[in-house]
């Protein structure tokens, strides 16, 4: 019992990588930073929700998870990752301006698919009634942020 004990006291004070995240799938893809410049929200129209899913990435980061939200985050090992959010409390509803470089993926080094980034917003000016824009490749501003893309 007492070796026991002993080499478990041990293995606790060796360094070692034990409880982190692997670093290796860091290096291998190339991380963006992803915006959405040209929203179309009308006038007195606040964000409650979005979806997106990712195709040969995953999500890496959230740069500014509002308080008064919902958010998960679905990192699939599959690389085909989703992030689903929504307003607990209306007055934490947001404008268009959370959507500047929101979120940061890292794309897949190597695979049979090609990088994708789609979704939706949802606005509301009653929180009663929403209405939805969809979000595509062509709506979005996907910039390096690491000089490898």
């Amino acid at each position: 019992m007492f070796l026991a004990a002993t080499l478990v006291a041990l293995l606790l004070l060796v360094p070692g990588n034990a409880g982190r995240p692997a670093e290796a799938s860091v290096a291998a893809g190339s991380f963006v930073s992803v915006s959405v410049p040209a929203l179309k929200i009308e006038a007195g129209e606040r964000v409650v929700g979005f979806d997106f899913e990712v195709t040969s990435g995953r999500i890496a980061q959230i740069r500014d998870a509002p308080i008064g939200w919902n958010i998960s985050v679905s990192n699939d090992p599959s690389w085909n990752t989703t992030i689903h959010a929504s307003v607990i409390v209306a007055a934490a509803a947001l404008d268009g301006s959370f959507f500047k470089d929101f979120v940061v993926l890292e794309k897949q080094a190597s695979g049979g698919s090609a990088f994708e980034l789609k979704g939706k917003i949802i606005v509301s000016t009653d929180f009663t009634r929403t209405r939805t824009i969809p979000v595509g490749n062509k709506d979005l501003k996907i910039r390096s942020i690491n000089g490898r893309e």
